[in-house]
């Protein structure tokens, strides 16, 4: 796989419902495995071509290993810390640090596909901290996805995430102008049934007028 490539595919990978995709258009799930394989760098003899193999018929651990490596991005979205226990050892990345001092990562060493996956997404990060920076999280309340940022100041993941918070904040500040308009309406439209000289009182929320009945 080609570095510029990867990042970006890692991203999409943290994304993915493997439950979902098993369940798709029968090549979905395969092609993920075998971008998977081939991110990963796998000689044909290493043992964890059988688990990645596997994972056609695991959905389950597809999804566990899809999981690690969304807390991994997260961690890098977010600027904190990441830490991975296993058999041999630890491994830390302070994302806080990425293109200052760079991540620190302690003694690691392959025990399963799970350590080799976040070994080589760790190694991937470090290698291109320039990309690593653009992983973000995005800000719509409802969304909270990781992406890719094409812009420094990009916020949200995609132009419907960012039309649902400004639509949000719209009606939140303009709310109460536009209650403002639709009671002049509706004096206006009573004026000109009753004449000047009638006073027209506020209508009743629909609320209160229930709790009348």
């Amino acid at each position: 796989m080609k570095k510029e490539r990867v990042l970006p595919w890692l991203v999409e990978l943290s994304r993915v419902d493997a439950a979902a995709l098993a369940k798709g258009r029968p090549g979905d799930l395969p092609n993920l495995i075998y971008e998977l394989r081939q991110w990963l760098d796998l000689e044909p003899d290493e043992p964890l071509n059988a688990e990645v193999t596997d994972l056609e018929k695991n959905p389950a651990r597809l999804q566990a290993i899809i999981d690690r490596v969304e807390e991994l991005l997260g961690a890098v979205a977010d600027r904190k810390s990441f830490r991975a226990d296993y058999s041999g050892g630890s491994v830390i990345l302070d994302a806080g640090k990425l293109g200052s001092e760079g991540g620190r990562a302690l003694s690691y060493r392959d025990a399963n596909l799970e350590d080799a996956v976040l070994r080589v997404a760790l190694d991937d990060l470090y290698e291109d901290v320039e990309a690593a920076l653009r992983i973000q999280r995005c800000q719509e309340p409802e969304c909270l996805g990781i992406f890719l940022a094409e812009r420094k100041n990009q916020k949200y993941c995609t132009h419907r995430c960012a039309n649902k918070t400004a639509s949000r904040v719209y009606r939140r500040t303009h709310g109460e102008k536009r209650a403002e308009r639709e009671r002049e309406r509706y004096r206006r439209k009573i004026l000109e049934r009753t004449g000047p000289n009638v006073r027209v009182a506020r209508r009743r929320r629909r609320e209160q007028r229930g709790d009348d009945r």
